[in-house]
């Protein structure tokens, strides 16, 4: 969405230097500054550009000044000439299509649709943004590029850049040094360790962790997360669900789904309850101020 506003800025030539671009928070600035605005002539340029955010009073949401903000935003089509250019930019797809204003909207406005994309078209652009850039990359560096990217083309682009920077051919190697590991696979890594009972594994990515400044709490949450995944999926495997089912029903990433499916054969369904009931407790005496939260916790990673 911001690129497809910033080729808009570009198509018409407006921006924030030239003074002829404004961008307004209808439930911060209020319509009426947007009319303000619009009936403003533009300044030292033939054409301006006014973009308005949180429009609510398009969607479905309940508003107090829903007719108001209305009454108002008719009034601002009815001045839209080839000087201005109003663009409303909206990230939810909630707008009241029973509404007279939207059904108007969608006669007369240009609408750009937006879609979040899925692992797999992610993962295609970015094959096709290495390979623009004369690298290729293997499979297995690819999923965990993704992986620790998430389905962010932002983030991930940036990582291209690194990786393509560094060699022409990414491999697996290549991506798990340079592409830095994000908080839940840390947090997988140290489940891992916990229900393996490595101790020198468990502390190694503890003190990581301590560095990076992470909540204990927010890793106790963590902790319980992870393992409860590892039981969703072995229930669910049990069951007879593949791998394609079982992503859709835990909304899991299918790289991740794979990793977790893996480490989840070594470990016993009771084990993990018994563990998610100790962390529990824990979370409860931390909440209730019976023992320090980061001292709770190194306690019962020196018990495993």
């Amino acid at each position: 969405m911001d690129q497809r506003l910033e080729k808009l800025k570009k198509e018409y030539q407006c921006h924030e230097e030239m003074m002829n671009y404004t961008v307004y928070e209808v439930d911060r600035d209020g319509m009426e500054a947007v009319y303000e605005d619009v009936m403003t002539p533009p300044f030292l340029n033939e054409t301006k550009m006014v973009v308005i955010k949180k429009a609510d009073f398009l969607t479905t949401k309940k508003l107090k000044k829903d007719n108001q903000d209305v009454e108002i935003f008719k009034k601002c089509m009815d001045q839209i000439d080839d000087h201005v250019h109003l663009v409303i930019f909206h990230d939810k797809k909630n707008f009241d299509e029973r509404k007279k204003v939207v059904k108007e909207l969608r006669k007369k406005a240009k609408f750009f649709e937006v879609n979040t994309l899925n692992y797999y078209k992610v993962s295609d652009t970015t094959r096709q943004a290495i390979k623009k850039r004369n690298a290729t990359i293997d499979d297995d560096a690819l999923e965990l590029l993704i992986a620790r990217t998430g389905l962010n083309l932002l983030n991930v682009s940036n990582e291209v850049e690194k990786l393509c920077l560094y060699t022409s051919h990414i491999d697996y190697h290549a991506v798990d040094m340079l592409v830095s590991k994000p908080l839940d696979e840390n947090v997988f890594d140290l489940t891992s360790a916990i229900l393996d009972k490595n101790r020198k594994k468990i502390f190694e990515v503890y003190h990581d962790l301590m560095v990076l400044e992470e909540e204990p709490i927010m890793l106790i949450v963590l902790i319980a997360n992870s393992m409860r995944l590892i039981y969703q999926v072995k229930l669910l495997d049990r069951k007879g669900y593949n791998d394609r089912e079982i992503a859709k029903i835990l909304s899991v990433n299918p790289y991740r789904l794979k990793y977790v499916r893996k480490e989840g054969t070594k470990y016993d369904l009771q084990e993990l309850l018994s563990y998610l009931n100790e962390l529990s407790k824990l979370d409860v005496s931390i909440k209730t101020g019976k023992i320090d939260k980061k001292k709770g916790l190194e306690l019962f990673l020196l018990r495993i």
